[in-house]
């Protein structure tokens, strides 16, 4: 075998099948031909050698004097490349890559040429998409006047500018082009801050303050996204910029409006309010003054037979203080005394009362879930609210039905539409009552938390049930649900946060007009600005011959409980002037970390949102009968005051 370097050579030019490699003499005529040269031409070597290499050009090239102009210029310069057209034997185009370099031997005369084409079809194809690609790609981009789109490199410099952007921010593209980000922003370190998210997390979005070209803001939507290649290599950043400003300001006149609007409906329903609240209280005040006045006319006239009316006017102020309460939890200002409290032992509880008040007709169920986790709310409120939902229901099905009450939990993300703040991440506990009833139409559905709204005749209902429990369920930091179709009843749905806190019988009994044994002399602070209330309240408590201290203001109350003076159980009113009764505990547990504290009060407005109950704190709600005073009283004091049974 032949191996010398001619043959060497001739065999690796033969064997190359992807270059059409061959020799033009000086006049321009073919002198080789190889394997690639056939492959992409069409031509055999028997078929092409001796011919002008000007058979592989175009028409109008050879016309035009194309292939002369080549092989002058390849002579003159050395070498000459371009990518053009070029005809196979069949007649058909290709795109070739066209290389020619001019061959002299050692004295520098012109051999000829070496010629090495490359079919580039493929790839001008491939180029030629991705430029109509680019070119609708650049309409579409331009088109857009509504967003300012950019494109920035990797420094965050402007390269790229839309229309959209030219009508924004006022810059033409040439103005604007090779500029920092920037210049966009009123706060330039936003600029910095979004480039730096988007590059380590692929995007950016921000609402801010951008600057046009006058100097002008306004208020825009803004994504950045980082562009890199396949390699993973940081290109740089698309910027698109929405101006918002006139959204803003819709948004902010349509909050006007809405704003006018419940400004309006909240006058209506203080007026519903104050007209349901004015009669309310007329006639409990009637009753109250015309039996005092009975009482006052017959012991004027010596007769002792006064008990019955003494009893009524009681009767009359106990049903003020509970539309008072009421009136409260619709406001949601009602004192709360959040606790834990176990939700399927406080309602397998109250339905051990319900069916004597549902009646034989109503069949009552229960779906308890197990293994729910105590829920945080006022135990008594809450037993409250079942027991209004209950009496609700039943007054819905005046031909009978059933009656469910179910509890469960909720996970996070899911439950009520608009969910609050505390119930956002919390795990949630359901509250369920729903009855088979004559259900509501849109209308009734759409004003049935509304105070004194009722559907109910005259005398039957106050129409603050549901808004009560609605107030206590907000003021819970809850939510409530209610879904009702005319003929299909009506389901109500109260969610509350769970809670671990201190943990507590879901009902506590209420013995009423008991006797009560002396006490042993415990010492009792009393903290009432209320001169009445605390003269009362003092001289009960003396008359079981408790020790009380008394203060009227949470100075006072402070100056004694940093005293020497010993002190059994702090009895202090919340809203006090100046410092009130939680300002002046917290500070009074400095000196005393294990003080016991009883707290009335009438109002929630300077209670915390987030206030709980401790094992030497409880909450007692103005207006109190003594016996519920006593109660609390002998819960927290160590030695618990006894009752002295009637024989």
């Amino acid at each position: 075998m032949d191996t010398s370097g001619t043959n060497s050579y001739q065999l690796l030019v033969q064997s190359i099948l992807d270059y059409a490699i061959f020799m033009v003499d000086p006049q321009g005529r073919i002198r080789s031909w190889n394997a690639g040269a056939q492959q992409i031409h069409g031509y055999r070597a028997a078929d092409i050698v001796g011919r002008a290499f000007a058979l592989l050009h175009t028409e109008e090239e050879r016309a035009g004097g194309r292939p002369e102009l080549i092989l002058h210029m390849a002579a003159a310069h050395g070498r000459f490349q371009e990518e053009a057209e070029r005809l196979r034997h069949d007649g058909s185009r290709f795109w070739a890559h066209v290389v020619c370099d001019a061959v002299r031997d050692e004295k520098g005369h012109l051999l000829g040429f070496a010629m090495v084409v490359r079919d580039i079809t493929e790839r001008r194809m491939t180029e030629q998409r991705l430029r109509e690609v680019e070119r609708r790609f650049r309409l579409f981009v331009d088109g857009v006047t509504d967003c300012a789109i950019c494109m920035l490199d990797a420094d965050g410099i402007v390269t790229d500018w839309n229309a959209g952007a030219e009508r924004i921010k006022g810059y033409a593209a040439a103005e604007i082009i090779g500029h920092p980000l920037a210049r966009f922003f009123v706060n330039p370190q936003v600029a910095q801050t979004a480039m730096t998210v988007a590059s380590e997390t692929g995007r950016y979005d921000v609402v801010d303050w951008q600057v046009r070209k006058d100097g002008s803001r306004f208020m825009a939507e803004i994504a950045i996204d980082a562009i890199r290649d396949s390699d993973g290599q940081l290109l740089g950043f698309a910027k698109i910029t929405r101006d918002i400003t006139e959204r803003m300001e819709a948004e902010r006149h349509l909050e006007d409006t809405r704003a006018q609007l419940f400004q309006s409906q909240k006058i209506e329903a203080l007026g519903q309010l104050t007209g349901g609240i004015a009669h309310d209280f007329n006639n409990l005040l009637q009753g109250i003054i015309g039996s005092l006045e009975v009482v006052e006319m017959r012991l004027a006239a010596g007769r002792q037979d006064v008990d019955r009316f003494l009893g009524n006017a009681i009767d009359s102020a106990k049903r003020a203080a509970t539309l008072t309460h009421r009136l409260l939890a619709f406001a949601r200002r009602q004192p709360l005394a959040p606790k834990s409290v176990s939700l399927n032992d406080l309602v397998a509880q109250i339905a051990e009362l319900l069916p004597a008040t549902l009646g034989e007709r109503i069949t009552l169920k229960l779906d308890l879930a197990p293994g729910l986790m105590p829920v945080l709310c006022d135990p008594n409120l809450l037993e409250s609210a079942v027991l209004n939902l209950a009496i609700n229901a039943r007054d819905a099905m005046p031909d009978g039905g059933c009656l469910t009450i179910r509890t469960g939990s909720v996970p996070p993300g899911e439950g009520p539409l608009h969910r609050p703040h505390a119930l956002r991440d919390a795990p949630t506990l359901l509250l369920q009552v729903s009855d088979t009833g004559v259900g509501m139409t849109p209308e009734v559905r759409a004003r049935a938390f509304d105070p004194f709204f009722t559907t109910k005749p005259k005398g039957r209902g106050t129409g603050l049930g549901l808004s009560m429990i609605h107030g206590f369920v907000t003021q819970s930091r809850g939510a409530i649900e209610l879904e009702s179709e005319p003929g299909h009843g009506t389901t109500v749905s109260v969610y509350l946060p769970s809670g671990e806190r201190r943990s507590v019988r879901a009902l506590e009994g209420r013995d009423t007009g008991v006797r009560w044994e002396p006490a042993a002399g415990e010492t009792i602070l009393l903290v009432e600005d209320e001169d009445v209330v605390r003269d009362v309240v003092a001289g009960k408590l003396r008359e079981l011959r408790y020790r009380v201290l008394e203060a009227r203001d949470g100075h006072a109350g402070l100056a004694i409980i940093e005293s020497t003076e010993h002190i059994d159980l702090v009895v202090s009113d919340i809203g006090l002037p100046g410092l009130t009764g939680l300002q002046m505990v917290d500070t009074g547990r400095h000196h005393r970390p294990d003080m016991k504290v009883l707290f009335v009060t009438g109002y929630a407005e300077t209670m915390p949102e987030d206030w709980t109950l401790d094992a030497n704190t409880d909450l007692l709600t103005k207006p109190f009968e003594f016996d519920a005073l006593v109660h609390r009283i002998r819960a927290l004091l160590p030695s618990p005051l006894k009752q002295a049974r009637t024989p």
